[in-house]
């Protein structure tokens, strides 16, 4: 697969379900790969579907893509560990539209266990 990115971006991958952050990584069969250029901001984005969910396909697509952040849900400890330790930066527990969740991430704000709405309100309490 020839990566359609720039070698000067920074990468994030999303898990996606119904528009939303997945709530499950080893669960998921919608990613969205997109790139952030110097000057911030997403310039590409690239959707996939997973023929089944597998955490280790997608641990591999990360490494091939040279993805250096995640945004998802809930990951298991192994996962996180393993990406963690490949230098990827890992976002879990992440509420909320996966636009705005990319969006924060472009912007630099987006931390983990965030909860969000479209408006980028939180949730009331």
């Amino acid at each position: 697969m020839v990566s359609f990115f720039s070698s000067e971006s920074e990468r994030v991958l999303v898990t996606v379900q119904d528009h939303q952050v997945s709530p499950r990584f080893d669960m998921t069969l919608e990613i969205i790969i997109a790139e952030k250029g110097l000057e911030g901001g997403t310039l590409n984005e690239k959707y996939f579907l997973l023929a089944e969910p597998s955490a280790e396909e997608l641990c591999n697509l990360i490494q091939k893509e040279n993805v250096q952040a995640v945004i998802c849900g809930g990951i298991e400890e192994e996962y996180y560990q393993y990406l963690t330790w490949k230098k990827v930066k890992v976002f879990c527990n992440v509420i909320g539209p996966a636009g705005k969740g990319l969006l924060l991430w472009a912007g630099g704000v987006l931390a983990e266990d965030t909860i969000f709405q479209a408006d980028g309100a939180l949730p009331p309490k």
